[in-house]
């Protein structure tokens, strides 16, 4: 629902449309906040993906595939939080 808000608040400003998508960043900076500490407690419980000894080609892979999730995820809040979000609260009408 925030993103296409944001387009339409681009295309045509108001104030109570800059109030809504404001409200919406707050928002999903809190569930970035909430799934980056999902994240850390998945490192933390799987020993910084360090792979047991007897790890099959399964549990490696999916060893693997969490580290990339990690890392798609974290990239992916920096972009919105650090570089779009501020982008947008600049733009106040």
């Amino acid at each position: 629902m925030l993103f296409p808000l944001l387009k339409q608040y681009a295309s045509q400003p108001t104030v109570e449309m800059y109030e809504q998508a404001i409200k919406g960043l707050h928002e999903l900076e809190s569930d970035h906040s909430a799934v980056g500490d999902y994240l850390k407690e998945m490192r933390a419980i799987t020993n910084e993906y360090t792979l047991p000894p007897e790890a099959c080609r399964t549990f490696t892979l999916t060893y693997h595939k969490l580290g990339e999730l990690e890392s798609d995820l974290f990239q992916h809040i920096h972009l919105e939080n650090n570089i779009l979000f501020p982008r947008i609260e600049e733009q106040q009408v």
